[in-house]
């Protein structure tokens, strides 16, 4: 009995395979998987950029900051890493 089901799902799943592809389903999957791949990519990208603009802003708070106050020590560090992230 488990065979013939075994079997039955085997048929079933290539069947709809094939409806899918006949469909045009399987071409509009493929598409919005690569239209979610770009969507990623662009996502990073956008994080990588908020994270420099919040590193800038650190840079840029430090300096803004009353050299009594400022860490010159601290924003040497800031800049020595905004600066190497550039690159």
């Amino acid at each position: 009995m488990e065979k013939l089901k075994s079997g039955l799902r085997g048929v079933i799943a290539k069947q709809v395979r094939r409806v899918a592809r006949i469909s045009g389903v399987d071409a509009e999957l493929h598409e919005l998987r690569g239209r979610v791949a770009e969507l990623e990519r662009d996502v990073q990208e956008s994080r990588l950029l908020n994270q420099r603009l919040a590193e800038l802003t650190d840079v840029v708070a430090e300096v803004l900051v009353p050299a009594a106050d400022r860490d010159d020590r601290k924003l040497a560090q800031r800049l020595a890493t905004y600066n190497r992230e550039l690159s």
